[in-house]
């Protein structure tokens, strides 16, 4: 796999790095919706495979028009001394223009280290979920957070798909121990820092810009949902 940086700070374009491989077990649970405000859509979704259950967040555009899609690892980060829930970033970029799924999960960052990656099967079944289930862009897909990526994959796409491969366009790169995602992963701390981080994604798209008041809202997850 190569890479290939586009900013600085914390956005990867991936090059030849495909969404559609090897066939793993996933199996999702119905979708349940959770609430429907501020023209954004917010579902919660069960996933079972081989890797065991996971619960993700699901945050789409009220739109019937295509929109970009985004695969985030984890749902909040431990800092030494706070925590920070995602949820509300997700959601912003989905008022956005961004429809976004977002697993449940914390990455571990009391000091910076790469052991917060969620493997890549894990990841995948839920961005093939959103593929599937959301009118989502295929030109315009990216992903965020720490991602144990394989070493070799095999480029097998599923069937009645005209394009060859889902090829993530961007990786919003926070949670590792590189010096731009250690950068990265302090601006993700608070709502006035994330700010910094969201052009990377809505300049990419030309989606509108993000509010701070969107970052600083609440978002309550369903008492189903396991951390």
């Amino acid at each position: 796999m190569r890479f290939r940086w586009v900013s600085v700070l914390s956005v990867l374009a991936l090059a030849g790095f495909c969404l559609a491989q090897t066939e793993e077990a996933c199996v999702a649970s119905p979708a349940a919706t959770v609430s429907h405000g501020d023209h954004v859509i917010a579902k919660t979704v069960l996933f079972t495979g081989d890797f065991g259950k996971m619960t993700a967040h699901v945050f789409l555009p009220d739109t019937t028009q295509p929109v970009p899609g985004i695969a985030f690892s984890q749902s909040a980060i431990q800092y030494s001394d706070s925590q920070t829930d995602l949820l509300p970033f997700a959601r912003a970029l989905a008022r956005a223009g961004a429809a976004s799924i977002m697993i449940d999960g914390t990455i571990d960052w009391h000091t910076p280290n790469n052991d917060s990656k969620r493997p890549w099967a894990q990841v995948r079944c839920a961005f093939r979920w959103l593929i599937a289930n959301t009118n989502v862009d295929l030109e315009s897909l990216a992903m965020g957070g720490p991602i144990l990526l394989p070493e070799e994959y095999v480029p097998v796409c599923p069937p009645k798909i005209q394009k060859p491969c889902y090829e993530p366009g961007v990786w919003v790169n926070y949670g590792f121990d590189d010096p731009d995602a250690v950068r990265a992963t302090k601006l993700m701390k608070t709502p006035q820092t994330q700010l910094q981080i969201t052009p990377l994604v809505t300049g990419t798209f030309h989606l509108k810009d993000v509010q701070l008041q969107w970052l600083a809202e609440i978002v309550a997850p369903p008492t189903v949902a396991q951390r």
